[in-house]
């Protein structure tokens, strides 16, 4: 806050006014959240008349008041005086011109909180949207449930189809081994798994991959593949 203010007043006496002797201003105010109170006190002597050798005193307190629109810190006001002028108007009247300024430093703006209602609003639109949001999440969830256990539904029918091997195909298998140049005498159908591997199958059928791959196209080994697997008649 930093401002110059204006202040005219038209002091009456009871008498007539012949010649202000002397003349001084003085002041005083208080600060409060809204304005600015105080008073100019104005004493000085006169003549009544000109050819008049008595000397009469007078002292008249003006008061004023300046409004704040910001929040200020009251214990950084700087009242002082810019100037002061008078003048006699008329036979009985004093009229004083003052001018005067106000320094201050302005506080922050306090943040304004809304409502304590509006704020309940708010909350439950918070809940509501969070209500909301895990019904979604559990709509997903089921859904994803649905799905996986229609994919397991059909994973376990190719499964099914994959490990159902039939007579004449282990038939048609083992035809194209023959049993009279070979040393073994019994042969395992292994149909691939996703988790197979040559290595994993060589050491579930106690074999090696040489084996295998004399009786086996290993290079294009996939899933559902089958494989024919060996083993030591003892």
């Amino acid at each position: 806050m930093n401002c110059i203010i204006p202040f005219t007043k038209d002091i009456k006496f009871n008498t007539s006014i012949s010649e202000i002797l002397s003349i001084s201003l003085e002041h005083e105010y208080t600060v409060n959240d809204e304005e600015i109170l105080g008073n100019f006190i104005v004493t000085g002597e006169y003549k009544t008349h000109e050819v008049s050798i008595n000397k009469e005193k007078f002292e008249y307190v003006l008061p004023f008041s300046v409004n704040i629109t910001k929040k200020i810190d009251a214990d950084s006001v700087d009242f002082a005086i810019e100037d002061f002028t008078y003048e006699i108007v008329g036979k009985d009247t004093l009229k004083v011109n003052i001018e005067y300024s106000i320094k201050a430093l302005e506080l922050p703006e306090e943040e304004v909180f809304e409502p304590v209602e509006e704020t309940r609003e708010t909350f439950e639109e918070i809940l509501d949207s969070i209500d909301e949001e895990i019904e979604d999440q559990k709509k997903e969830e089921d859904n994803v449930d649905t799905l996986v256990s229609d994919e397991r539904e059909e994973v376990g029918e190719e499964t099914s189809a994959v490990n159902e091997i039939t007579t004449a195909e282990k038939n048609a298998i083992l035809e194209s081994v023959n049993p009279a140049e070979e040393t073994f005498v019994t042969y395992h159908i292994h149909v691939m798994k996703e988790t197979d591997t040559i290595e994993s199958i060589c050491v579930k059928y106690n074999t090696t991959s040489n084996v295998l791959g004399e009786y086996n196209d290993l290079s294009t080994v996939a899933i559902g593949d089958k494989l024919i697997i060996p083993e030591v008649n003892e």
